[in-house]
């Protein structure tokens, strides 16, 4: 409290009025004692020279020394004073207290001195004949001249202080009282003066706690009016500065949220300052616990680290492909930001993951199409030959050959329409034919249409189906596409002596058709990848087919708002699942 402004006008002034009141009582008090003290002296003037007077007939007549004495004692008595008649010598002749007898000679006296050099003396000092300082006045009693004594009054200066006193104490108490009223009025002033500044402290207290645009009432127009005007117009500046800085900030954070490329920026230091939802997913980490962190303690890979410090090294735009430590293919830009002088590095992770998957897999495709064509394309072309070299003419064997060439060609123009259809379906092309679909019809006659195939393979077709299944909405075609696709695979990847188990069942939203098998199972590493197109699962699959008829059914599935997965593990079959909404 007292380091505030209030009593830093409070307290100092308080203590000049003090001071001043000290000056001035002092001043005043010795004043008074002075005032008094000649007053008592011209008093004392006026009766040395009554008593001079009064003793002068005595001093004329010789015979009359003796009655000096009484005169003194009767004019002390009359003034309440003491008189003493000293002869020119300096004998004293009379007293008011003592026995002049008695009394040492008085010439060396200083008001007897003075009296008779200037005609009138006076002295003050501690008398021990009466114990008191007295105040002396001394006079000369002369005739026509010829000084013939000293008439001495001297009066106690007890009276004096006593007097002194009485003034000292209305003087100190009037002190007093003015004093206790400068130092109110001096705080009640002050506190005026700093209420604005107490004002604008408390405001610019709630600014710096985030409550902005505060503003302060201004009664003045003096400089702290002014200052407290300034205030409010800086308030409000502030605020319009932190709403456009919080805009511009609600932009930036809407479009790093938006961004899918992972965005990071870091200080010359490479420690980590901004980072993007992107980011974090990317490599698993909390922006709120990542600040300050350097880069490689959070992505925790040296070739990230090593393309951040060359930028920072170089303060050029570095580029970079690599496989990070998250397993996902990488395209990292680092860009320094310059800003007079090098003031960080903004780093851009794009994901090249799904793109290389793709390549890959295109690859891949145009492999296994390639395989798949030159197949039927090398029986076709020696099925020709054959028939050129004569086997024409053989009617029967002519027949044979040209009933192969219509199987193979029967396979690849299954071929090009599954391609055809995946190509429509992935582009949205594809017009459902809705109408009411009961799943129990459909897996019966899938059933009826693969048990064949299942009889050759020796794998049991076994069902489970719900009794009260309701009807959904589907393109009947379609979905006996899909269920016909996922039953096929189950047969072709069973082992002779195996079953597979075909069920339907309800759920609160959906209808669901589940195909379960003993057959080989699908590998961990390949179980997240069956449903993407071109995806052929090798070790677990045959060489035969192209791989996209999961595609093709997971598309049909989601065209229809419903929802495909698997199940699986190596050695213990798989279960493959899709629903549809009621």
């Amino acid at each position: 409290m007292s380091r505030s402004i209030y009593w830093k006008i409070t307290i100092p002034f308080t203590l000049l009025v003090l001071l001043s009141m000290g000056i001035l009582g002092f001043y005043m008090i010795d004043s008074v004692r002075n005032i008094q003290v000649d007053h008592l002296r011209s008093h004392l003037v006026k009766e040395a020279k009554l008593v001079a007077d009064a003793s002068l007939p005595s001093f004329l007549d010789a015979s009359r020394h003796d009655s000096l004495d009484a005169v003194a004692k009767t004019l002390g008595r009359e003034i309440d004073a003491r008189v003493t008649i000293i002869a020119q010598d300096g004998t004293v002749l009379g007293d008011t207290e003592e026995n002049p007898l008695t009394m040492e000679n008085h010439s060396t006296r200083p008001e007897v001195i003075d009296a008779l050099a200037s005609g009138v003396g006076e002295s003050t000092r501690y008398s021990t004949t009466v114990g008191r300082t007295m105040i002396y006045v001394a006079v000369p009693v002369a005739s026509q001249g010829r000084v013939l004594g000293i008439a001495r009054v001297a009066l106690s200066l007890a009276t004096v202080e006593s007097a002194v006193n009485s003034a000292t104490t209305t003087i100190a108490w009037a002190m007093v009282i003015a004093t206790l009223l400068v130092i109110i009025l001096t705080a009640v002033i002050a506190r005026m003066i700093t209420r604005p500044v107490r004002q604008i402290t408390k405001a610019a207290e709630g600014i710096a706690s985030g409550k902005l645009a505060q503003q302060i009432k201004i009664k003045t127009n003096d400089e702290i009016g002014r200052l407290g005007h300034t205030f409010n117009e800086m308030s409000l500046s502030l605020k319009k500065m932190m709403t456009t800085i919080d805009d511009e900030r609600s932009k930036l954070s809407t479009v790093l949220s938006s961004l899918t490329d992972g965005i990071v920026m870091t200080d010359p230091e490479g420690s980590i300052v901004l980072a993007n939802p992107a980011a974090e997913r990317l490599f698993n980490f909390n922006e709120a616990k990542a600040k300050g962190q350097p880069l490689i303690k959070v992505v925790h890979d040296y070739e990230i680290d090593e393309v951040l410090k060359k930028c920072l090294r170089t303060s050029r735009e570095q580029t970079a492909q690599l496989d990070s430590s998250t397993g996902r293919f990488l395209r990292v830009i680092a860009v320094p930001l310059l800003a007079g002088k090098l003031s960080g590095v903004l780093l851009l992770f794009q994901d090249l993951t799904e793109m290389r998957n793709l390549q890959t897999m295109r690859r891949e495709f145009v492999g296994n199409i390639s395989h798949e064509l030159r197949t039927p394309l090398a029986a076709i072309k020696a099925i020709v030959d054959t028939l050129q070299d004569g086997a024409i003419d053989d009617k029967q064997a002519a027949r044979d050959f040209i009933n192969k060439v219509d199987v193979e060609v029967d396979g690849m123009t299954q071929m090009v329409a599954e391609l055809t259809e995946l190509s429509r379906i992935e582009t949205g092309r594809i017009k459902l034919e809705l109408e009411p679909v009961n799943l129990n019809l459909l897996v019966k006659e899938a059933i009826t249409r693969l048990s064949p195939q299942a009889e050759r393979h020796k794998v049991a077709l076994l069902t489970e189906l719900s009794s009260d299944l309701p009807f959904v909405q589907a393109d009947k075609e379609r979905i006996q596409q899909v269920m016909l696709n996922i039953i096929h695979n189950a047969i072709k990847f069973t082992p002779s002596g195996g079953k597979v188990v075909i069920s339907t069942e309800q759920s609160r939203e959906s209808v669901i058709a589940k195909v379960s098998d003993t057959g080989i199972g699908i590998s961990k590493e390949d179980l997240p990848h069956i449903f993407e197109r071109f995806f052929k699962a090798d070790k677990s699959r045959s060489n035969s087919g192209t791989g996209i008829g999961l595609a093709i059914a997971k598309h049909t599935v989601q065209a229809h708002g419903g929802n495909i997965w698997a199940q699986s593990e190596e050695s213990k079959g798989s279960t493959f699942s899709f629903s549809l909404p009621l």
